[in-house]
Formats: C-alpha cells, sequence, structure tokens
C-alpha cells in the first residue's frame, strides 16, 4: 500500500475518490480533512448534542460523542483509508481516532471521539474540521465488499434520530455512488480541477501536433535528400518523380502547417 498525496487525492476525484462537499483547502500534503455534520448524539444519553441557538456541536465533559462527517465518501475497489485524530482536538482533551476506510464504502462516517477534559468541548459544525483522512492504493484490488452500510445505521438505531436527521442520513448522494459523483459537480474545487485537466490535455494535445508536424517535415526533408542523392540510380523509376514532387510539396507545406499552428496559438494565449 502506498499514501496518496495531495497531487494523487486530487488526480483520483472524480474517477476512484468521490467527496462531497469537496474543498481544496482541506487538502493536506497526505491527507483530507473532514468536518463536523450537525448530527452528532452522546453515547450516554441518546440524544443530540447540537445546540441550534448557538450553531455548536457540545460534547460534554468525561462523555462520548458519535458525530457524523459532513462529507459523503465513496472509494473503488482500488482505494482505502484510515481515519486520524488531529493534534488541535486532542490538545484540548478529546481523544485519538482510529478507524478504517474500506474499499468501495460510500457514505458520511460515523466516528465517536472521548471528551477526557473536565469542560465541555464545542465544535460549529460544516466549518469545524475534526478528523483527517489519510487514502492509501491497495496492493490488490479488493475482493470483499463493505460490511457497513453507510452512516452506520446499525449502530444508530438506539438513538433518538429526529425526522430531519434521518432525511439526512437518507439523501441518495449518501448511499448512492453515482449521485454522489453527480452531486459532487456541483463543488466550484472539483470544477477547477475539471478545467485544469481540460487545459493539461489541451496543451499535451498541441504538443503532439507540433511533434508529428517536425517528425514528418524532417522524415521528408530527409527522404527528399536521400533521392536527391541517389537521382542516377532511380531517375528512370516511374515513381521517382512523382514521389519527389510529392516530397518537395511537404517540405513547403509542413513548415507552413507549423507556423500557422504557432501563430494560431499564439492567438489564444
Amino acid at each position: 500500500m502506498s499514501t496518496l498525496s495531495n497531487v494523487d487525492i486530487e488526480k483520483e476525484i472524480g474517477s476512484n475518490i468521490y467527496i462531497y462537499p469537496f474543498s481544496r483547502s482541506k487538502l493536506r500534503g497526505a491527507s483530507y480533512n473532514l468536518t463536523a455534520s450537525k448530527l452528532a448524539w452522546s453515547l450516554q444519553t441518546k440524544k443530540s448534542i447540537y445546540d441550534a441557538q448557538t450553531n455548536k456541536l457540545i460534547i460534554p465533559k468525561q462523555s462520548t460523542a458519535l458525530i457524523e462527517t459532513n462529507e459523503a465518501i465513496w472509494v473503488s475497489l482500488k482505494i482505502a483509508g484510515t481515519y486520524h485524530s488531529k493534534v488541535a482536538w486532542v490538545s484540548k482533551g478529546l481523544s485519538h481516532i482510529g478507524t478504517t476506510l474500506d474499499p468501495e464504502y460510500v457514505g458520511s462516517s460515523l466516528i465517536a471521539v472521548h471528551n477526557h477534559n473536565d469542560q465541555d468541548v464545542s465544535l460549529t459544525p460544516e466549518v469545524d474540521t475534526f478528523v483527517t483522512l489519510v487514502f492509501q492504493y491497495v496492493k490488490t484490488k479488493a475482493s470483499v465488499k463493505p460490511g457497513n452500510d453507510p452512516g452506520r445505521p446499525d449502530v444508530l438505531r438506539a438513538y433518538h434520530l429526529t425526522s430531519e436527521e434521518e432525511t439526512w442520513l437518507d439523501q441518495d448522494f449518501r448511499k448512492i455512488p453515482d449521485s454522489l459523483k453527480t452531486k459532487m459537480k456541483e463543488s466550484t474545487d472539483f470544477q477547477e480541477i475539471l478545467d485544469q485537466r481540460k487545459a493539461i490535455k489541451t496543451r499535451l494535445g498541441s504538443s503532439a501536433v507540433y511533434i508529428v508536424l517536425s517528425i514528418l517535415f524532417i522524415s521528408s526533408l530527409a527522404a527528399y535528400g536521400f533521392l536527391a542523392s541517389r537521382k542516377e540510380t532511380f531517375a528512370n523509376q516511374l515513381w521517382y518523380d512523382p514521389t519527389m514532387n510529392a516530397l518537395l510539396g511537404s517540405t513547403i507545406a509542413l513548415p507552413t502547417a507549423l507556423l500557422t499552428k504557432w501563430l494560431s496559438d499564439i492567438s489564444k494565449n
């Protein structure tokens, strides 16, 4: 297995990795930070810890909270991952995080954190990142699909979910990869990545044109020179004059095509 850098993650976004909402600001050198959603519950009371008046998740002192990530994720059979805690929150008393992302998982992630502090710890949902996800390439494509349902409803059956929370968890893009990919297209940062890919393909295509035209010109010039030097040998052949005329035309037409292409590219830029 090898860890994906931010460059690798951007390369895989839209093909082997889907994330929504997606933001480049959450990319790190070799990970992607995930934000808390408004869906969070106390392990002790089985009730929501979201305070609508302050728009905060409040994790009571010496208690454990279950928090759904705001981001929904899908990875292909080529990708796995691990979830890790962030130093900023561990320094405030929250527990370390360590769990896994299986290949072909889809949905938000349910993360358990314990507040070891003697004071409450609060997070702003959809703003504060509280867990970082490291992606990895698997050596061989996985043959076993994830055993857990999106968002872990099996764990949440014991909790007092409101109809709004159930609706949030039941959104298509949190359960269906194709819906998640469609939703991801709403992310401005993802569209920027797509535009960059198109620009790179255009540049590569343009470079290929220059290379092909240059090779054809050099080949035509070399062939013309060779046949001209062997005129006494081939002059009586029926193909000689038509071939020489075609090669001569190529040595004139190909530089003209190169110049036209160059001027066209300059005007576009």
